[in-house]
């Protein structure tokens, strides 16, 4: 901490100081109106910026004014900077201005356990009110500009340490460390006065700690040339697949036994937690430039989707089919529609006696198929594009809703397109969703083992008079050596109406279509909105 700089006090933080000298009633809501009253400009500050402070220091930190019972601070944060958790020690009232997109936190210490209430941006000019209880953390984590923040700290007595004795909880350690200087990253032992043990926390603030934790280990290395032995220790434990039984528990906790969210609030912090230790993933393993959203969610899928929607109901409506429509399957050409990973169409070749060389997959992203590679024929192709002058096909298959991933506007395009590849009397399968599939989705799947986890965040959306709806994904999987965490970020499903599904196939078809339910294999009424289990499949033969 440096002496403060009275010659360069402006009149708006004179103006303050004026009235925390004369005013001793003070609290957090009180110290807010005078901070709006002074109506500081960032220009006010900058000449306690302190943009170029030691790496090691998780931001930069200068005194303007110390007072008799109050101190006032400037922080700067440059990109990636962040405090840890901490408290404000012997402080008992105080208020934080922020001049930048902060992203702010705060927490809740409860029979020794840590746990995060929130976590948010913070607007720029923003004012927070400081509390003696008040556990939080501040900071910088993406944004590509630098910017300060204005402190004000006092007490109710005179005392030379304001924020002296302030609690810094590490988590990566489980303890508490007690220091007079900056709430920063791996303190130094000669800025901890004291160390209590034994604190916990839950999954999500651990991990959010230890991701912040390395890094700042991270950052140091690099600007020093340097490779500790400590950043590779908390990046183990950081994405170490012990936690699995933790992680479990508290989602078992805050969900119910269909798989949907009975705590918004835990829900939004896990998921952002999730998402940025995908992010450090990413930037440890150099994976920006991967080939598509998919690239992590390939390698999951099959344990997360495939196989469980494969033995939930789509090898009964492929059994159903072969046995009702086509029995001589095996002598059938099939074209796969957005084949994935192929393990669909694997099933019809071990179930259904259908003819490896019979059987092509095509699918947008190259991940997908490079694992479908591994069991059919694939490429990486688009539905819109084929061709019917290359080949005709017998069946035309679609799974997992593929076509409801489309741009609404090509959804009946796709659909005439399939059929000009099928052949005279050739057949179309495929499932599709209802409208109203929300109040089935769930919003955790687990695979069989529960070692891999979709975690989905589910909304409507209206554009352009169309429903859709978009899924925010992020999939963690424990089931390796380490942690791995993927965002797919968010995908946006059309929900057209049956009847309109029902209408684009009969048209490109040339007759009737067949709607079932695709759980119970009932026949759905053409005056039917939706069915019980918000899945359908569509047969529909070529005249």
């Amino acid at each position: 901490m440096i002496e403060s700089q009275t010659t360069n006090i402006t009149g708006s933080i004179t103006h303050i100081i004026q009235k925390l000298e004369n005013e001793k009633e003070l609290n957090p809501s009180k110290l807010i109106h005078l901070i709006q009253e002074a109506d500081i400009q960032a220009e006010d500050l900058i000449h306690w910026e302190d943009f170029n402070h030691p790496t090691k220091d998780s931001y930069g930190r200068k005194l303007i004014h110390q007072g008799d019972d109050f101190e006032i601070l400037v922080m700067s944060w440059d990109p990636g900077d962040f405090s840890t958790i901490h408290d404000h020690g012997n402080t008992k009232w105080g208020a934080v201005q922020i001049f930048g997109p902060a992203e702010h936190a705060t927490f809740r210490l409860e029979d020794g356990q840590l746990s995060t209430v929130a976590r948010w941006q913070v607007n720029t000019r923003d004012i927070l009110g400081v509390s003696h209880t008040l556990i939080h953390q501040m900071g910088n984590p993406h944004s590509d500009q630098s910017f300060i923040s204005f402190h004000i700290y006092g007490v109710q007595a005179k005392t030379d340490k304001i924020t002296g004795d302030s609690r810094v909880f590490d988590l990566d350690m489980d303890q508490i460390q007690r220091t007079d200087g900056g709430v920063f990253f791996a303190l130094p032992e000669a800025e901890i006065n004291f160390v209590e043990s034994g604190i916990t926390s839950d999954f999500h603030t651990r991990l959010r700690h230890r991701i912040e934790l390395s890094r700042r280990l991270l950052k140091v290395d690099s600007t020093t040339n340097s490779t500790s032995t400590k950043i590779d220790t908390v990046l183990k434990k950081t994405f170490s697949v012990t936690q699995l039984p933790q992680f479990l528990s508290e989602l078992n906790k805050h969900t119910d036994a269909k798989g949907h969210v009975r705590n918004s609030v835990y829900w939004k912090i896990l998921n952002n937690e999730l998402r940025e230790a995908s992010y450090l993933q990413d930037e440890l393993n150099a994976r920006s430039e991967a080939l598509d959203n998919f690239h992590q969610y390939a390698e999951m899928y099959d344990s997360l989707i495939c196989q469980p929607m494969l033995e939930s109901f789509m090898s009964n409506y492929l059994m159903f089919f072969k046995k009702g429509f086509v029995p001589d399957i095996s002598t059938k050409t099939i074209i796969s529609l957005g084949a994935g990973t192929g393990l669909i169409e694997k099933f019809m070749l071990d179930n259904l006696g259908v003819q490896h060389d019979n059987l092509y997959g095509i699918d947008k992203s190259e991940s997908m198929v490079t694992e479908a590679r591994k069991r059919i024929q694939a490429d990486v192709g688009d539905v819109l594009k084929l061709d019917l002058n290359v080949k005709l096909w017998d069946i035309a298959y679609s799974g997992l809703n593929v076509f409801h991933y489309l741009e609404y506007s090509q959804l009946e395009a796709a659909i005439m397109k399939t059929a000009s590849i099928v052949k005279q009397g050739g057949w179309f399968l495929g499932d599709f969703i209802t409208p109203d599939h929300m109040r089935w989705y769930p919003n955790v799947v687990y695979s069989n083992d529960k070692k891999v986890v979709s975690l989905r965040s589910p909304r409507l959306v209206e554009d352009d008079g169309k429903l859709f709806q978009e899924s925010e994904i992020v999939n963690v999987d424990f089931s390796g050596e380490q942690l791995i965490v993927n965002y797919a970020g968010k995908h946006k499903r059309f929900l057209p109406p049956l009847h309109r599904i029902r209408q684009y196939f009969m048209d490109a078809f040339g007759g009737e279509v067949k709607l079932y339910d695709a759980h119970a294999l009932e026949l759905i009424p053409v005056s039917a909105d939706t069915c019980e289990s918000t899945r359908y499949v569509v047969i529909a033969q070529k005249r």
